[in-house]
């Protein structure tokens, strides 16, 4: 048996989606950064960065808690 297929990832499945949603929060406010100091007002691009990093946030939260509580 595989080492991947020894752990249960029922049991983890929150944690890993909180993990990656806080990743998700990281590069978008990375780029809503950027976005706010670009040099050119004009180039103003078409990616909601500060609603994804709004929406991450909420479901890293959601994740985490649901990921502490044992879910």
């Amino acid at each position: 048996m595989e080492w991947f297929e020894q752990l249960n990832w029922q049991d983890h499945i929150w944690t890993v989606s909180s993990v990656m949603s806080a990743s998700v929060v990281l590069v978008s406010s990375m780029a809503d950064r950027r976005r706010h100091n670009r040099a050119s007002i004009d180039d103003v691009g078409f990616m909601p960065w500060t609603a994804i990093t709004v929406f991450s946030v909420l479901a890293t939260v959601l994740s985490a808690a649901l990921a502490i509580k044992g879910l």
